[in-house]
């Protein structure tokens, strides 16, 4: 089994081995019975296509939709949520109602980001936030769509 690297800013953040072999086993598309299982005790399904280097230390309850695009070096905390802001659209396209989050972008415990949106590169989603609109990089949000920090150029010094 292929464990995921180091988080290359914080190494304290790693994955569980059960969090490593249930990406593994999603990946590869492989014993998708023993997949559904562990979606089933874990609470978490995880529909996306998964990046290389996805980070989830507590691999519970993380929901992601089928549209959702994440980058690299992303870590998803437990409870989280990345889904459509409306679920009973009954429109054409479905790619348009999932987020994007970009590299590095850290979500939170209970964190929900709802709907069209994109949460910049290296942004942080804190605890039990609600986000519904667009995030620039390099910011901290919490709450309700409200931003606490936000540095354009680059990472603070």
């Amino acid at each position: 089994m292929k464990r995921t690297p180091v988080h290359p800013i914080n190494p304290h953040i790693r994955n569980t081995f059960v969090g490593d072999f249930y990406l593994n086993l999603k990946r590869k598309g492989s014993f998708r019975w023993l997949a559904r299982i562990l979606e089933n005790i874990l609470g978490l399904e995880i529909i996306c296509p998964i990046p290389e280097r996805l980070h989830i230390p507590h691999p519970y309850g993380i929901l992601c939709g089928p549209a959702c695009k994440i980058g690299e070096d992303v870590t998803l905390m437990h409870f989280t949520m990345l889904g459509p802001k409306d679920p009973w659209y009954q429109g054409e396209s479905v790619e348009n109602l999932n987020p994007t989050l970009e590299e590095g972008v850290y979500v939170s415990a209970g964190a929900k980001v709802l709907g069209p949106i994109t949460i910049g590169a290296w942004s942080v989603i804190g605890a039990n936030a609600v986000v519904t609109e667009d995030v620039p990089p390099f910011s901290t949000v919490f709450g309700h769509n409200r931003i606490l920090r936000s540095t354009e150029g680059g990472l603070p010094r």
